[in-house]
């Protein structure tokens, strides 16, 4: 009895959700006219060489990480008319980990033969009024900005590249993004190879970041 019971229950909420069936769908288009478009380059575009580095040169203490020294990277993004615009990165290498992992503003740098991670990449425009703006024609400097959700700004110490936040760029003082027709500067990079004790070290550590910057016009 209870199992009948049971079985009429189901078919009366099968009917009941065939009377409530929705006999309307709608088509939803969306998009953005932007007032100008923008063209990115970063350095030559070649990957950068860090060489050979011998594992004598790597931190005698197996406990602390070492840092490499890289040259900054040019950038330029250059806009048809003065229009904002805001960057988010993305971690290619994101599988392979980094060393160490809590911090979203660190790039892999790759793993080693045992699935270790070889430390990170810290990528900065610079802190400060680090980069040249143009507007109507006149050159400036602008600070980076930063935020979460693209609604509350505020200031980025380092200008540093994050998986989490979007920057964007504002005049010295203010934290609400300004529209420019050309931005440019340097990537400061800071690579830095984890302790020796959290590596296998028996073969080559092949370094490989690869990172994405992505612009968005706000």
């Amino acid at each position: 009895m209870n199992i009948k019971q049971t079985l009429l229950a189901t078919c009366l909420l099968a009917a009941s959700a065939n009377a409530l069936a929705a006999t309307t769908a709608d088509l939803k288009v969306t998009g953005k006219v932007v007032p100008a478009s923008c063209d990115v380059t970063i350095g030559t575009g070649a990957p950068i060489e860090l060489g050979d580095i011998q594992v004598s040169a790597l931190n005698p203490d197996p406990d602390k990480p070492t840092s490499l020294t890289v040259p900054s990277v040019p950038y330029n993004i250059t806009c048809t008319g003065p229009v904002a615009i805001s960057t988010s990165w993305v971690d290619n290498q994101e599988a392979d980990g980094t060393y160490p992992s809590s911090n979203p503003n660190y790039f892999s740098l790759g793993k080693d033969a045992a699935d270790a991670p070889i430390g990170h990449l810290w990528i900065q425009h610079g802190g400060g009024a680090s980069v040249a703006v143009t507007g109507n024609g006149t050159e400036t400097h602008a600070n980076v900005i930063t935020s979460a959700d693209g609604i509350t700004w505020v200031d980025s110490s380092y200008g540093q590249a994050s998986k989490t936040q979007m920057n964007s760029f504002a005049p010295a003082g203010a934290t609400t993004p300004a529209a420019y027709t050309t931005y440019s500067g340097n990537f400061t990079l800071k690579p830095q190879i984890a302790p020796v004790d959290t590596l296998d070290l028996s073969t080559s550590l092949n370094i490989n970041a690869n990172a994405t910057m992505e612009l968005n016009y706000l």
